[in-house]
């Protein structure tokens, strides 16, 4: 049977020099390290951006928005509407009604005044909707119904999240024609001004940004490191 046995070689002045097996090992899993740290998630980060106060925009009814009509009293007369192109809702019963410009509780008040002297119009209750599309860096990018309390940070949520976690999301209102502009995840949709025709685009974080303290904590260890490697040739040469 051979053994393979590590030896030492000889140079010309007749020292002899260790094989570096242990250094090239030691490299190897300082580099390991470092690749791992550097790609597990990070800690997330507060938004950059603080909520607007709410109630700074009116949601005001607009083509493409959608009516959620609950008729206690005739409840097949209860159903989703759709406001088309001219700010025209058909209401069963009661025909068309121009609803372009008005607020949720205009909204509430003109139906049930149309439906006065036909069914008991407290039994009828109106909730206004939107179409959000939620695109960029999401798991599953859709059209979402919502009404106007609904919060950014939940949209992101149905749209199964960001794709990549362990950052601050950027979320930025994307309309045709208009400037982008950015809003926190805490902000409601109402309070936003967002339309039906706009776009949430959710920016994915840097990967500096998503993979800080990693990156910091792989710095440091490669510094120690450097630092133990400095002082053991400097003993070795003394």
């Amino acid at each position: 049977m051979t053994t393979l046995l590590r030896t030492r070689s000889r140079d010309d002045a007749g020292r002899t020099s260790r094989p570096r097996t242990r250094t090239a090992v030691l490299l190897g899993a300082l580099v390991a390290f470092s690749a791992v740290a550097a790609c597990s998630a990070g800690v997330p980060h507060s938004a950059d951006i603080a909520p607007v106060p709410r109630g700074t925009f009116a949601w005001t009814v607009e083509p493409g928005d959608v009516l959620h009509l609950r008729n206690w009293s005739a409840p097949e007369q209860s159903g989703d509407l759709t406001v088309n192109e001219r700010g025209v809702v058909l209401v069963p019963t009661v025909g068309q009604l121009t609803v372009q410009g008005l607020t949720a509780d205009s909204l509430q008040q003109r139906i049930a005044h149309a439906f006065a002297g036909r069914i008991d119009a407290s039994r009828v209750d109106v909730q206004l909707l939107r179409p959000i599309t939620v695109t960029g860096g999401v798991r599953s990018p859709n059209v979402q119904l919502v009404d106007g309390a609904t919060s950014v940070l939940s949209l992101i949520a149905k749209s199964g999240g960001a794709l990549k976690g362990g950052g601050d999301t950027k979320v930025y209102v994307v309309r045709p024609g208009q400037a982008t502009r950015e809003v926190s995840v805490a902000d409601r949709v109402g309070d936003i001004g967002v339309r039906a025709s706009d776009q949430l685009y959710v920016q994915d974080p840097p990967f500096a940004v998503r993979n800080e303290m990693n990156i910091r904590a792989a710095y440091e260890f490669v510094q120690f490191m450097a630092t133990l490697v400095t002082i053991y040739y400097l003993v070795k040469q003394k």
